[in-house]
């Protein structure tokens, strides 16, 4: 799984990411998964570390890809959650910028892909990319970022053909407003938050936790009345 550490940068924010490897899956009936929060040592269930890592960079996704391996002995599942973020209309986009927006959100996001895959056919596994509703819902957005959301919208629903017959499954979970690290009313009243983070975790586990053969191929969670 993959986390965020923020990097500042002249008018657009971006973020590295960071490399989280779990043992916190245990085969359950029905050949799902099941979150196993129990503690123990390096390599044991409930165990995990953590490495720095940039999603665009390939040798940093192979490297994750095979330290994960080489700890556990397999590898379960990829949730990629690396993403970033610009405001701008794209012509007051710098070609620099730009680059590195698409380095991160989609070259990053098909290199984690491609560093995962030889390894989670053996497994049978599950690939699972978080994206945001820009990608689903293009009105009043920036270009640049519905560009990109919908780029990996277009990653999940091809790969997921492409790749069933090795017993591969591949979700895509598309998220509204959240809230990092604490929810954020979005009304007056407070009756309406932002997602929160343990929002998301849950709806990562859902996916995570289906038995083999069954497929989610997108869950959608927004706000209550979110329209943007």
């Amino acid at each position: 799984m993959t986390d965020y550490q923020e990097i500042p940068r002249n008018e657009c924010t971006y973020y590295r990411c960071q490399f989280r490897h779990w043992r916190d899956y245990r085969a359950a009936a029905g050949g799902g998964w099941a979150p196993s929060c129990a503690d123990g040592a390096a390599g044991g269930a409930g165990a995990g570390y953590r490495r720095s890592g940039d999603v665009g960079i390939v040798a940093d996704c192979e490297a994750a890809v095979r330290e994960s391996v080489e700890a556990f002995g397999s590898l379960d599942a990829l949730v990629n959650a690396a993403g970033t973020w610009v405001e701008e209309p794209l012509v007051e986009v710098s070609y620099e910028d730009l680059r590195a927006f698409v380095d991160t959100d989609v070259s990053g996001a098909l290199q984690i892909t491609r560093a995962a895959l030889s390894v989670l056919m053996q497994s049978g596994g599950r690939i699972v990319h978080i994206n945001g509703l820009q990608g689903l819902i293009r009105a009043r957005q920036p270009v640049l970022y519905a560009a990109v959301e919908s780029a990996v919208r277009g990653l999940c629903e091809s790969l997921r053909w492409e790749v069933a017959e090795q017993g591969v499954h591949v979700g895509l979970i598309t998220l509204g407003a959240v809230a990092s690290p604490d929810p954020v009313p979005l009304d007056e009243g407070g009756r309406r938050c932002r997602l929160s983070r343990d929002e998301v975790a849950d709806a990562v586990c859902f996916v995570l936790a289906q038995p083999r053969g069954v497929n989610v191929d997108e869950l959608v969670l927004t706000p209550l009345g979110q329209q943007w």
